[in-house]
C-alpha cells in the first residue's frame, strides 16, 4: 500500500455527520495522516476514484448508497483496506460487512487510541513483509503450482493470478505453507489478523468464502472445512 516514508496515509473518511467527519479528520490529522472527506455513498465512490486513498473509514447508515453498498462497489475493483466505523451492534451485520470485503470493524463510540490502533494494524497488514523474514519477494511455496509474491501480496496458481485482499492473501499463504495439513481456526485467525489480540472467529468464514470463489474461478484447489477443527488445502484441485 502506498505510504510516505513516515507512514502517513491518505484516508477517505465517509460519514453523513459533518461533526463525525470533523472529529475523525482532526484525530487522524494529528497522527500525521491526510484526509479526504465524503458525506454520502455517491460522493464516497467519486472521491475514491478521484483521490485513490490508501484506506477507507466507512460509516454504514447514510443517505443514498449505504455503507454496505459502497463497500461492495469498492471491492469490485479494488483491494484498498476498508474499516467500517458504525454504531451498528448487530453481530450479523458485522459478518455481512466482512462478507462484502471489509477488513475491520469498529463501533461508535470508540476511543481515539483504539481507532488509531486499528488504522495502524490494517496499514501493517498491507505493508511489505517484515525484514525479520529475509526471504525472496517472490517464491514458489512448493512444487505444486502455487507462487506467492509477498511484496505485492499476489498469489498465482499455475501462472494464473488470484485477486486476493491482504487478509485473503495471509490466509491462503498459511494454507499453502501447510498443504495437505489441517490448519486450525486459531492458526488461521492469527495468520489473517496478526495485529489483533483477540480476532473474532466469525471473521474467518466470510473471508474464506470469498477466497474460495476466487480460487474456483482460477481453477485452483480450494480450502475444505474440517468441522470443528479448521481447514485443509489439498495439493491439487478436486477432479
Amino acid at each position: 500500500m502506498p505510504t510516505t516514508a513516515d507512514g502517513s496515509l491518505k484516508i477517505l473518511v465517509v460519514d453523513d455527520e459533518p461533526a463525525m467527519v470533523g472529529a475523525l479528520g482532526a484525530l487522524l490529522g494529528q497522527a500525521g495522516h491526510r484526509i479526504v472527506a465524503a458525506y454520502d455513498g455517491d460522493e464516497a465512490l467519486r472521491r475514491f476514484n478521484e483521490d485513490e486513498p490508501d484506506l477507507v473509514l466507512l460509516d454504514l447508515a447514510m443517505p443514498g448508497l449505504d455503507g454496505a453498498t459502497v463497500c461492495q462497489r469498492i471491492r469490485e475493483h479494488s483491494d484498498v483496506p476498508i474499516v467500517v466505523v458504525s454504531g451498528e451492534r448487530d453481530r450479523a451485520a458485522t459478518v455481512e460487512l466482512l462478507d462484502l470485503g471489509a477488513d475491520d470493524y469498529i463501533r461508535k463510540p470508540f476511543r481515539a487510541d483504539e481507532l488509531l490502533a486499528r488504522v495502524r494494524a490494517v496499514a501493517r497488514r498491507t505493508a511489505s513483509t517484515p525484514r525479520t523474514r529475509p526471504t525472496p519477494d517472490t517464491e514458489p511455496a512448493a512444487p505444486t503450482g502455487w507462487e506467492l509474491d509477498r511484496r505485492r501480496h499476489e498469489i498465482r496458481w499455475q501462472g494464473t493470478p488470484v485477486p486476493a485482499t491482504v487478509t485473503e492473501f495471509r490466509l491462503l499463504r498459511e494454507l499453502v505453507g501447510r498443504l495437505g495439513e489441517v490448519v486450525s481456526h486459531d492458526d488461521l485467525l492469527k495468520a489473517g489478523w496478526p495485529d489483533v489480540p483477540d480476532p473474532d472467529p466469525l471473521w474467518l468464514k466470510p473471508h474464506l468464502a470469498r477466497l474460495r470463489e476466487k480460487l474456483v474461478h482460477a481453477g485452483a484447489p480450494i480450502p475444505v472445512a474440517v468441522r470443528g477443527v479448521g481447514y485443509i488445502l489439498e495439493e491439487s484441485p478436486a477432479a
